[in-house]
C-alpha cells in the first residue's frame, strides 16, 4: 500500500513536470478577513480589529463541586479568600461570590456591608474601590451569616477560615466536610490581559495563485511577507507566528510546528521557502500596560508562489464546495461505545423514528419519544435523587419514577439518544431553563429541540421562522430586536394542548433567552467527568460551559470565565465532504477529500451515476470524453451517511 501510494505520487509529479513545462511563477495578495479568525478568551475581534478583551477573570476553580459542599459563616465562623494580583491598575473591579447573600465583606481592612445580587442567579457582587487593590496578594474576608460554595483542591491554598475572628487561619480544612478547596469567589478585573491569541484561517497558497477548481502541482512559496496595519502603544507588542501544511483542515501529522515570523522595517516575513501549499498565521498580542493594548485594523500577506499550471482542456459545469466555519474552542464528541449501542439497541430507536419521512420529521419523533418517556415529570421519586446527564440512568429511573426527570434529563435522554443514532447533538443551557440542539444534515444549520418544557408533555417543541427551524442565537436576536411575534412554535400535539396552556407558555418563554451556554463535549455517556452533579438543581455555578454574550466584554455572565461574541464559536459546521482536485495528465485528476465528519468512519463515492463504493482520501479519477460526475460523501460510525458534494467536468 505505502510503494503504491509513493508510486502514484512519483508519476503525478512526473507527468506534471512534463506535461505542463514551465513553470509559473505568481506573486499573489491576501486580504485578511478577522471575523474568519479564531480567539483564545484574551483576544477578541471588535469594531472590525482585532485586539485584546479588556477584561480579567481571576479565578482558582471552576465550580465543579456540588451545591451542598458549603462553608456555613456564622459569628463563630468568617472566611478569607487571596488574590494574586501582579499588576492592580485597572478602571474597575469586581468580586463575584456564589452564594454571597447575607455576607458583609472586608477587602484589605476596608469593610463593606451588603452585595449586588445578579439578574436571575444566586450570585452576587461587590464593587471593589480600585485604590484598596495592591500588588501581591490581596485579602477578602466573609463575615456575617450566609455560606459560600467550595470546590475540592489541594492548590493554590488561597481560601482559608478562621473560628477566633482571625487570629489564625486553617487552610486546609474548610467547610462542612472538613476537606481542602477554593471557596466559589471570583475577582473580575477592567484591565487588559498581559497576552492573548488570534488564528487566521488555513490559506490556500496554490489556490489562490492560480484561481481554478481544478490545481496544478504546487512547487514552493518564496518571499512570504505579512504587512500590518496596526496601532501598537507603548509596552505592548505585537508578534507573529506561522505553520504550515499539506492538508486543508489541520492535521498534527500533516503539518509542522508554529515557527516565528521575521520583523523587518515594514513588514513581517519568512526567510525560507515553504513546500506546502496550505498556510495559517497566528497573532500574538502582549502588553505590560494595564489600560493600553495592541489592535490590528488590517493584514494583508503576499507570497511568490511557483507551481506547474493545470491542464487548460477540463471546464467545470459544476463544484460544490461547502462553507467551513469553525470553532474558536475545540469540542469533544461522543464515539460509539457500548453505553451509545446498549441506548440504540435497548429502547429500539430505529423503530421510534422509523416513519419520518424526512431527517427532520425523524428528529421530531426522536424528541416526542424522548418526553414521553417519563409522562410525571419534576418528581423527586423514590430515591429523592438528580441523576447525572446519562440517558441510560435516567430511562433506567423515570418509569416507575425512583429519581429526579426534569428539562435537562428530558434534553439529556433527546440529544444523547441522537448522537447514538448518528446525529450530532448537545445540551443547551438557557436562564433557568435545559434544551438541545442538533446538527440537521437536511437543514445545514443546529436546531433547538425543547424537549421537557412543561408538565404536558404534547408541548415539546421547535421553533421555526418561515418554516425554517431556529437555533438559540437566532431565537435570542428575534427577541432583543423586538420581532418575537415571527416566531411559530411548533409543538409534537397541538390537540393536547389547551389555548390558556399555549399563551401563558408563549408568552414567558422568551425571557429564558437573556443568556444561553453550551458545553464543550457531548460524550457524557463515555466520561462522566467533568460535569456538575446534579447539574439544574442550583443555580448555575460551575464554569465548564460556553456563554453568549453580544460583545467581548460579558455583561450577561461576569461570573464566567468562558465567554464569547462569535457565533461561529457556537455555531459551527460539521458533516461536511470537501474534494480537492489537483490535474495528473489530459486525462486524469488526482483527487483529495476532507472533511469535518464528528465520529468519522469512511468515504463513499460514485463517478458517472455508478454505484457508490467505498474509497480513500486521495485517489486518481479517470476521465472519459464528454461529462464526468464525481459524487462523495463521508459517513459515520455510527453509519449514517452525510451530505453529497460533487464535481462535474467536460473533457
Amino acid at each position: 500500500m505505502k510503494i503504491t501510494k509513493i508510486f502514484f505520487i512519483l508519476y503525478s509529479f512526473i507527468m506534471s513536470c512534463m506535461l505542463n513545462g514551465e513553470i509559473l511563477k505568481k506573486e499573489i495578495s491576501i486580504p485578511v478577513c478577522f471575523s474568519k479568525w479564531t480567539t483564545d478568551f484574551s483576544a477578541c475581534v471588535s469594531e472590525d480589529r482585532l485586539t485584546l478583551r479588556k477584561t480579567v477573570l481571576l479565578q482558582d476553580e471552576e465550580g465543579r463541586t456540588h451545591y451542598s459542599n458549603v462553608e456555613k459563616i456564622s459569628s463563630g465562623v468568617i472566611a478569607k479568600k487571596q488574590f494574586y494580583l501582579k499588576n492592580n491598575s485597572c478602571s474597575k473591579a469586581e468580586l463575584l461570590v456564589f452564594y454571597g447573600s447575607g455576607l458583609n465583606l472586608e477587602c484589605n481592612g476596608v469593610e463593606f456591608k451588603g452585595s449586588e445580587e445578579l439578574p436571575s442567579t444566586a450570585w452576587h457582587v461587590w464593587n471593589i474601590p480600585v485604590k484598596i487593590l495592591k500588588k501581591g496578594l490581596n485579602d477578602f474576608i466573609f463575615k456575617g451569616n450566609g455560606v459560600l460554595l467550595i470546590e475540592p483542591s489541594l492548590y493554590p491554598d488561597r481560601s482559608a477560615r478562621s473560628f477566633d475572628g482571625g487570629k489564625t487561619w486553617e487552610f486546609n480544612n474548610l467547610g462542612v466536610n472538613n476537606g481542602n478547596g477554593e471557596y466559589l469567589v471570583r475577582l473580575r478585573l477592567n484591565q487588559y490581559p498581559e497576552k492573548g491569541f488570534a488564528t487566521s484561517e488555513i490559506y490556500d497558497l496554490l489556490g489562490i495563485a492560480d484561481e481554478s477548481i481544478i490545481h496544478g502541482k504546487f512547487l514552493s512559496a518564496k518571499k512570504i511577507r505579512l504587512f500590518c496595519e496596526a496601532n501598537i502603544p507603548v509596552k505592548t507588542e505585537l508578534t507573529f507566528q506561522y505553520r504550515c501544511g499539506s492538508s486543508a483542515i489541520y492535521d498534527s501529522r500533516r503539518w509542522s510546528s508554529w515557527e516565528t515570523f521575521t520583523k523587518k522595517k515594514n513588514y513581517w516575513t519568512i526567510n525560507k521557502p515553504v513546500d506546502h501549499r496550505f498556510l495559517q498565521i497566528m497573532a500574538i498580542l502582549r502588553t505590560d500596560n494595564c489600560y493600553e493594548a495592541p489592535s490590528i485594523d488590517k493584514i494583508t500577506i503576499t507570497a511568490d508562489v511557483e507551481y506547474y499550471p493545470s491542464v487548460s482542456k477540463l471546464r467545470v459545469l459544476n463544484f460544490d464546495f461547502p462553507v467551513f466555519i469553525q470553532t474558536s474552542i475545540p469540542f469533544v464528541y461522543q464515539e460509539p461505545n457500548q453505553r451509545t449501542r446498549a441506548l440504540r439497541s435497548m429502547y429500539k430507536l430505529d423503530q421510534v423514528i422509523k416513519e419520518g419521512k424526512t431527517e427532520f420529521e425523524k428528529l421530531v419523533l426522536l424528541r416526542n419519544w424522548a418526553r414521553h418517556t417519563a409522562p410525571k415529570g419534576w418528581d423527586w421519586g423514590t430515591s429523592m435523587w438528580c441523576p447525572p446527564w446519562d440517558a441510560l440512568v435516567i430511562l433506567a429511573t423515570n418509569k416507575q419514577i425512583a429519581a429526579l426527570c426534569m428539562c435537562t434529563h428530558y434534553s439529556t435522554i433527546f440529544a444523547q439518544s441522537a448522537i447514538s443514532l448518528g446525529y450530532p447533538a448537545r445540551h443547551l443551557i438557557l436562564d433557568h431553563h435545559c434544551v438541545a440542539e442538533v446538527w440537521s444534515n437536511q437543514f445545514g444549520k443546529w436546531i433547538l429541540m425543547d424537549t421537557g418544557n412543561s408538565h404536558n408533555p404534547e408541548m415539546n417543541c421547535h421553533l421555526e421562522h418561515d418554516g425554517i427551524p431556529l437555533n438559540a442565537l437566532e431565537i435570542r436576536n428575534f427577541w432583543k430586536s423586538g420581532r418575537s411575534n415571527e416566531i411559530k412554535f411548533i409543538c409534537a400535539n397541538n390537540q393536547g394542548i389547551t389555548q390558556d396552556e399555549k399563551d401563558k407558555f408563549e408568552s414567558t418563554y422568551f425571557k429564558n433567552f437573556r443568556r444561553f451556554a453550551i458545553p464543550l463535549r457531548n460524550n457524557f455517556l463515555g466520561a462522566p467527568e467533568p460535569g456538575e452533579p446534579e447539574q439544574g438543581m442550583s443555580n448555575y455555578y460551575c464554569d465548564l460551559y460556553l456563554w453568549w454574550e453580544d460583545k467581548p466584554e460579558p455583561v450577561e455572565s461576569p461570573e464566567y470565565g468562558k465567554t464569547s461574541n462569535r457565533p461561529a464559536d457556537f455555531y459551527w459546521t460539521v458533516n461536511q465532504t470537501f474534494i480537492d482536485l489537483v490535474s495528473i495528465d489530459e486525462n486524469s485528476i488526482n483527487v483529495t477529500l476532507y472533511n469535518n465528519v464528528p465520529a468519522f468512519s469512511h468515504y463513499l463515492v460514485s463517478i458517472n451515476g455508478n454505484r457508490w463504493t467505498k474509497s480513500q482520501d486521495q485517489f486518481a479519477w479517470k476521465l472519459v470524453s464528454g461529462k464526468n460526475e464525481l459524487a462523495a460523501k463521508a459517513v459515520n460510525l455510527y453509519g449514517v451517511e452525510c451530505p453529497v458534494s460533487t464535481v462535474v467536468i467536460e473533457k
